[in-house]
């Protein structure tokens, strides 16, 4: 039986066509002809809902029969009705599962920020306690330029101005503590490290770790980048030495001050937690005394209370004194065990306590 090919001189390829008038922009009438022939296509799709819908009801079924058959052999054929995959499933494939079809994530972009003013505090503690093995371990790499760039690499976590402050104030530490070795050593790692952060900032817009390579490979093969550098470590380590040589006058000072002065031991009290060696509740013996008392005892100060006392009546202050001696808010023997001292004989005693009035 022959083939009738007849249909396919209908084919509208209004789509692919390009030769359109001079004036009219060729994308411009493509697209009105799509818009053209979906709106002819959709006023088809109604007739023929509306003709099927007779056919069903049996009325005027062989003239609606008819007008179907007509639009059927006067269908305009295109590429979205030309033919019809029959082995294309409609099933929707379920996804794959996160083990099968692991999915990528794109990752975000490490950059160096300089922090301004206290935003240098804000996370300086949590970064030190979460990463103290990984910059010590940094740190305690000596002269290896292959090995520190290979950590850095690994460790990027050291790109942050965190990392640097804890190498430029452990120098210091260091140094203070007589290891010069060890400062030499340190030093020298965290030069690198600052080179490497230094090169990230001035690169706006590219990742920090980009940085990396490029430094180590300058400093590898440029003999005068490498003189530049060894310039820079012992100008910063004679910085170091002297900044040390400060602290350690400044810890000393610091030292004396704290030493020099008379040192008490004061207990916060609060009702119902300690009683006295004479049974009585420092606390409630605390809110009973005079306010002279109450002020000297703030002070703590022998003085105040020796004042306080000789401007009271002997009968009224050798009454709260001994509620005091029992409570143990004050100790006349200093904490030597001697016996008590009289009121006027108050130059060796301490106070021993500090009550919570509020």
């Amino acid at each position: 039986m022959p083939l009738n090919y007849s249909k396919w001189d209908k084919i509208e390829l209004s789509d692919d066509e390009d030769n359109f008038h001079p004036n009219i922009d060729n994308n411009l009438m493509i697209r009105l002809q799509r818009e053209k022939r979906q709106q002819r296509e959709q006023e088809e799709a109604e007739m023929r809902k509306e003709l099927q819908s007779k056919i069903d009801k049996g009325e005027d079924a062989d003239k609606a029969g008819e007008e179907l058959a007509k639009l059927d052999r006067l269908q305009k054929l295109h590429v979205g009705n030309i033919c019809q995959d029959k082995f294309n499933s409609k099933h929707e494939k379920s996804s794959a599962s996160a083990s099968a079809n692991p999915s990528t994530k794109k990752e975000s972009k490490l950059q160096v920020v300089a922090p301004q003013g206290e935003s240098f505090v804000e996370g300086y503690e949590e970064f030190i306690s979460e990463n103290l093995e990984t910059l010590k371990e940094y740190a305690a790499i000596d002269e290896e330029d292959e090995k520190s760039e290979a950590y850095i690499l690994k460790h990027t976590q050291l790109l942050s101005e965190h990392a640097t402050g804890y190498y430029l104030l452990h120098c210091i530490n260091l140094e203070a503590a007589g290891k010069t070795r060890e400062m030499r050593k340190t030093a020298r790692q965290y030069l690198l490290l600052t080179y490497v952060c230094d090169l990230a900032k001035s690169m706006p817009g590219r990742d920090a770790r980009d940085a990396i390579k490029p430094l180590f490979k300058k400093m590898d093969s440029n003999a005068e980048c490498r003189e530049a550098f060894a310039e820079h470590l012992s100008t910063y380590i004679k910085h170091v030495k002297t900044r040390a040589e400060v602290k350690k006058k400044e810890d000393a000072e610091r030292a004396d001050e704290e030493g020099g002065e008379e040192e008490y031991e004061y207990v916060e009290l609060k009702k119902g937690e300690q009683v006295g060696p004479g049974g009585l509740d420092p606390a409630e013996v605390f809110e009973t005394l005079p306010d002279v008392l109450k002020d000297a005892f703030g002070e703590r100060s022998v003085d105040a209370l020796k004042k306080a006392i000789a401007g009271m009546d002997q009968a009224d202050a050798e009454y709260h004194m001994k509620r005091c001696v029992d409570s143990g808010l004050w100790d006349p023997t200093g904490g030597a065990g001697a016996p008590a001292a009289a009121e006027g004989e108050a130059d060796d005693s301490t106070v021993s306590a500090e009550v919570d009035d509020d």
